[in-house]
């Protein structure tokens, strides 16, 4: 048996632990079978109990007591004692070794057996191991679809190349054939196709939130406007550094807990924390608030936001008492970007709490009814602040930045101001009028947010005290950051310092204060409905068309033309206009 698990083992190995073993193997397989084949023979002997006396012939009796015997009788007694034939054993060697060489022989010559790569077994991905094929030839390289769509091209050119194969598909008593090449036919596309990536008839979308922020409603106040915008000199402040330094605004973080573009806001080190440039907070703190209160008189909505332990009660203090919406538990994702989930969201709330109002769970079991519960209060949580928010806010009211990075991220996709108190740890880039002081200590929020709220209720009060007609019409205008990329982060590409730019700038620094936002082109004045393309093709939106700059070309090459026709007539001046 432990030969036979031997060889069978080395059929099952490699080509080389093979070639390698196969004659040893041989070898120890012959004496083990020998081994088996003698231990198996047994060694004859006679043991014959004396009869009694008279009952054999004389010669019986006379080899039994040790006199001479027959020659039959001896020849058996001389076989017996000469124990077992060699023969055997030499030809289960001779077997053993032609089985061992045959076998490596078949290995030698196979070609069932893979080629292993160098090394240990198993690596099978190694870019120039020996045998392996090039990368792009190899299977995990390629693309199984794609070449499995251009064998079926190349093989059925037209359907009635595949008719056989559908008809050994098709079985029983069914009979087909293709009358026509339709399925494989070209699709007669029309030769005027208006390229340019413009949009090709109407494509309204007003479910779509980023559709209707960008073309159906878009923002009042942008943030392109924040960076050129300016604090009047003869604004009051409404907040001083002693009140500053008497809420602990000044402290930061640690320095083990900080970011780089927050250290034009800070002053000083003290141990292992920084200390903020109150002078700098005050002004920030100044401008915020003078802004509040300018768009609560054009009668912006705010949205307050903020789910840090410290600032959950604040935040719900001061979002009622300027009656606007807020987010102090954790911020639901997709709440500005995927409002069409939302509002689905929301009425589930409205209508569980209609049942449990009119009292349609008292009839329910008791897990059931616990189940519903449990629901209402996980969407308590989540849109009990913001049940008067209809539509996207104007401005969002934050506290921690580094807190709120995914409120952060959906504002700037839809282009919303951010108002935020920014701690060292925070990335100020992505807020529009930054705030730097102390995040972790209640008494210093709740001076951000009481000082923002009283602006804020101070421009309602103004909005209130005077006549609507008084307020000026304001005209809807397109919001430049929409039809920018570098709104997306991973689209982002200001840091790429260009030739040009040297030439006209001077500085990479120049670069980034002259382009805050990157690269924002400007827009057309705004028209609603979108006519997405009018009759001669051109795109309402950027003022771009194939159809229009074909046409403007032709009509150039008709005027050379015909100025070339009236040839020497005319002057150089007027074949120069006609070019024009």
């Amino acid at each position: 048996r432990t030969s036979a698990q031997s060889l069978h083992q080395c059929m099952r190995g490699d080509s080389m632990e093979s070639s390698k073993r196969s004659v040893a193997l041989s070898a120890a397989a012959a004496c083990a079978l020998a081994g088996s084949f003698c231990s198996l023979a047994p060694t004859p002997s006679f043991v014959v109990s004396p009869p009694p006396v008279g009952a054999l012939p004389q010669a019986a009796s006379s080899h039994i007591s040790g006199q001479s015997a027959s020659p039959a009788t001896a020849g058996l007694s001389g076989h017996a004692s000469s124990g077992t034939s060699t023969a055997p054993i030499a030809t289960m060697l001779a077997v053993a070794l032609v089985v061992g060489l045959a076998h490596r022989r078949s290995e030698r010559h196979s070609s069932r057996v893979p080629m292993r790569v160098r090394g240990r077994a198993g690596t099978w991905f190694r870019m120039g191991a020996k045998g392996a094929k090039p990368l792009h030839e190899r299977l995990i390289a390629k693309d199984i679809i794609e070449g499995t769509k251009a064998g079926w091209l190349k093989k059925y050119r037209k359907a009635s190349d595949m008719e056989e194969t559908v008809k050994k598909t098709l079985y029983g008593n069914l009979q087909m054939r293709f009358t026509t090449n339709h399925f494989t036919d070209e699709i007669p596309w029309p030769e005027d196709r208006s390229g340019g990536g413009g949009m090709e008839g109407p494509r309204e979308m007003p479910d779509k939130p980023w559709y209707r922020r960008k073309f159906m409603n878009p923002a009042r106040f942008k943030k392109l406007d924040i960076k050129e915008w300016e604090m009047p000199e003869n604004y009051s402040r409404s907040v001083s550094l002693e009140k500053l330094v008497g809420v602990g605004m000044q402290y930061g973080h640690s320095r083990q807990c900080w970011a780089t573009k927050m250290m034009k806001y800070v002053y000083a080190e003290d141990g292992d924390s920084f200390i903020f440039d109150l002078v700098q907070t005050s002004a920030q703190l100044n401008r915020a608030c003078y802004y509040a209160q300018e768009a609560a008189i054009r009668g912006a909505k705010f949205l307050f936001v903020g789910c840090k332990m410290q600032a959950q009660e604040l935040i719900n203090e001061y979002a009622d008492k300027v009656n606007m919406p807020r987010v102090s538990e954790k911020w639901t994702g997709g709440l500005i970007t995927n409002s069409g989930q939302i509002a689905i969201a929301r009425e589930l709330w409205q209508r569980l709490r209609t049942q449990k109002d009119q009292g349609a769970w008292d009839s329910m079991g008791g897990e059931r009814r616990e189940l519903q519960e449990c629901m209402l209060r996980r969407l308590d949580r989540k849109y009990a602040g913001i049940e008067g928010m209809e539509d996207f806010p104007d401005i969002i009211i934050m506290v921690d930045q580094k807190s709120e990075s995914v409120a952060c991220h959906e504002a700037g996709k839809m282009g919303i101001p951010i108002i935020c108190l920014c701690d060292t740890n925070a990335d100020p880039d992505k807020v529009d009028i930054t705030v730097p002081g102390n995040c972790g200590q209640k008494r210093s929020i709740e001076l951000f947010l009481q000082q923002i709220t009283e602006a804020i209720k101070t421009g309602q009060d103004i909005r209130a005290s005077r006549p609507r007609s008084d307020d000026p019409a304001e005209q809807k205008s397109w919001d430049p950051w929409m039809f920018s990329s570098d709104r997306i982060p991973g689209l982002h590409r200001s840091g790429k310092f260009q030739p040009w730019m040297r030439d006209m700038y001077g500085t990479y620094e120049n670069v980034k204060r002259a382009n805050p936002y990157g690269k924002i082109r400007p827009c057309a004045p705004f028209v609603s409905p979108v006519p997405w393309v009018n009759n001669d093709g051109q795109n309402q939106i950027w003022g771009v068309s194939t159809n229009a700059k074909v046409a403007a070309k032709e009509e150039g090459k008709r005027l050379a033309e015909e100025a070339a026709r009236a040839g020497g007539g005319g002057g150089g001046g007027e074949d120069e206009e006609a070019k024009e």
